[in-house]
C-alpha cells in the first residue's frame, strides 16, 4: 500500500491537485481517501499501484 498527501490553501486548489494526481495515475486502485480542513485543505490517498 502506498500513500499520497496533497494540500492547498483553498478547496478549489485541492480539487485541482487531486484531479491532476488521479489523471496522472489512472492505473492505481484507491483504497481510501481522508480529508482534513484546518489552516489548509489536505487529503491523504491510500492506494495500491
Amino acid at each position: 500500500m502506498k500513500t499520497k498527501t496533497l494540500s492547498a490553501m483553498t478547496e478549489k486548489g485541492l480539487d485541482k491537485k487531486f484531479d491532476d494526481f488521479m489523471y496522472e495515475n489512472p492505473h492505481i486502485e484507491v483504497i481510501d481517501v481522508k480529508f482534513s480542513v484546518g489552516h489548509v485543505f489536505a487529503v491523504l490517498i491510500l492506494y495500491k499501484g
